[in-house]
């Protein structure tokens, strides 16, 4: 584990801050009655990513980290989320999208991998909320590119 709060070392951390400046320009182009909703929730999700990073590299545990890496990790699913409504409402066109997903991709893959990491280390404790990891790994395996497709073409 990383010396408590010396989350700058992180590389999750460093591409977690530069897609929330990503998706704070992506949300300029939203409409303003989208203010209040999706432009909201996409900007909220994303800004959790490195802020839970942050916080989490304070504890004093790796399980206590790891916690706060899963509730990033779900954070991802739900800009996943805003992503394809934004694109489905037509306010991001496919190329745009494409570039936004595949920032997204390699950062919960990168995250993902951290996460072992602290899994492995932490002991594989069977009770914990790792266990969420370990449950989901088929799902956090497959590559977001993957699944959009899969839910670009349903």
């Amino acid at each position: 584990m990383i010396k408590s709060g010396n989350f700058r070392e992180l590389e999750i951390y460093h591409l977690a801050h530069a897609f929330v400046l990503d998706i704070y320009e992506l949300a300029k182009d939203f409409p303003k009655s989208e203010d209040n909703n999706l432009t909201s929730q996409l900007v909220r999700a994303a800004t959790c990513l490195p802020l839970n990073i942050a916080e989490g590299s304070g504890a004093n545990s790796n399980k206590v980290f790891l916690n706060f890496l899963v509730f990033c990790y779900r954070s991802s699913l739900e800009v996943e989320a805003c992503l394809l409504l934004g694109k489905d409402l037509g306010y991001i066109q496919d190329r745009k999208f494409s570039i936004y997903f595949e920032k997204l991709d390699k950062f919960v893959r990168k995250l993902y991998r951290y996460m072992q990491y602290l899994d492995e280390i932490t002991g594989n404790r069977k009770n914990d909320r790792t266990q969420f990891c370990r449950q989901y790994k088929y799902y956090a395996d497959q590559s977001f590119k993957q699944r959009g497709s899969h839910l670009r073409q349903a």
